[in-house]
């Protein structure tokens, strides 16, 4: 995604800016469940299928068993988005200026960037079950081998969550940890100039590092892992550690996700750039986003989905109609 400094600034004077923007319920623009509207704006282009306002500063987006879940960084809540009728759901409380999601052992677990914790939420009914404390500057989340994993910029770890236990483990990875992906076995983890770090999740230990400057979010299926490096994105084999194909892209690459045969990264500069999962491309196809800055790219049921962090709005991409 961006790069680490200036993303560090960027979000740590959006907390403060937002701290008190959404008044005290935490219900954003979307209270009560209203139902939002899904018509496209006249000016998208033709493969923004819907628009859809959930509330302040969407920072956070996933895809599970037929439900988006958003978390709004701006409002301090997580929100759930039918994606047949636009229909957004009550906002359930998280910790402040939550962002990073990720789904496992039944769960939503929501990084919660302003009070360095995770909340997590039971998929079936929005319930808060738990709260943990982590390091400092928590910046992603992802579950894997049952566990949560995050990513503390601050302290330079990556906390584990056993899911069943609630039992911490700290890992030390040294660097700004950022984006982080499961595959092969491993959470892999973007450190900023320190490169590229992989923990094995059985054992908890770092057991690969790959150089690389400006390492950020991430992306997976798999077979494989991507991860931002400056203006490139890596494309790494999870089964030898081995960089496989670097593939060019904007200033401000984000966190990205695999759709339709493609790997989508948004741009802070406001673009959505796409190449094949498959295939020897070093230069990625460039589209506009249709948002200001598409943070974090989902997947459900063959769409992308992407937030748009300076607004309110999340859409809805058909992939089928890009390129």
């Amino acid at each position: 995604m961006r790069r680490p400094p200036a993303l560090l600034a960027f979000l740590s004077v959006l907390l403060v800016a937002c701290g008190s923007g959404s008044g005290g319920d935490g219900n954003g623009g979307s209270a009560g469940g209203a139902s939002a509207s899904t018509t496209p704006s006249p000016a998208d282009p033709a493969y923004v299928a819907d628009r859809i306002s959930t509330g302040h500063k969407p920072c956070g987006i996933l895809g599970v068993d037929g439900t988006v879940w958003v978390s709004n960084y701006g409002d301090d809540n997580l929100v759930t988005v039918d994606p047949a009728t636009g229909q957004v759901g009550k906002p359930i409380r998280t910790g402040s200026a939550p962002c990073g999601l990720a789904s496992g052992a039944g769960s939503i677990w929501v990084e919660d960037f302003g009070s360095d914790q995770v909340t997590r939420v039971s998929a079936s009914d929005g319930t808060v079950q738990a709260t943990y404390d982590v390091g400092a500057q928590p910046y992603d989340v992802t579950f894997a081998a049952g566990a949560a994993w995050v990513t503390n910029y601050g302290d330079g770890t990556v906390s584990r969550i056993d899911a069943a236990t609630g039992e911490q483990t700290k890992v030390k990875t040294g660097g700004t940890p950022i984006g982080i992906a499961p595959a092969g076995g491993k959470v892999w983890v973007g450190l900023g100039s320190d490169g590229i770090a992989a923990i094995d999740t059985a054992t908890s230990k770092v057991t690969a590092s790959i150089a690389a400057d400006q390492a950020g979010w991430t992306a997976y299926d798999d077979g494989h892992v991507w991860v931002n490096a400056g203006e490139n994105v890596l494309q790494i084999d999870p089964a030898t550690a081995a960089v496989t194909r670097t593939i060019a892209v904007g200033s401000r690459p984000e966190d990205g996700t695999v759709v339709a045969g493609r790997v989508w990264v948004g741009d802070g500069d406001g673009d959505l750039y796409w190449f094949p999962v498959d295939g020897d491309d070093t230069k990625a196809e460039a589209v506009p986003s249709s948002v200001q800055n598409p943070f974090v790219a989902a997947e459900l049921d063959g769409q992308l989905w992407l937030v748009d962090f300076l607004g309110t709005e999340v859409v809805r991409v058909d992939p089928a109609d890009v390129g």
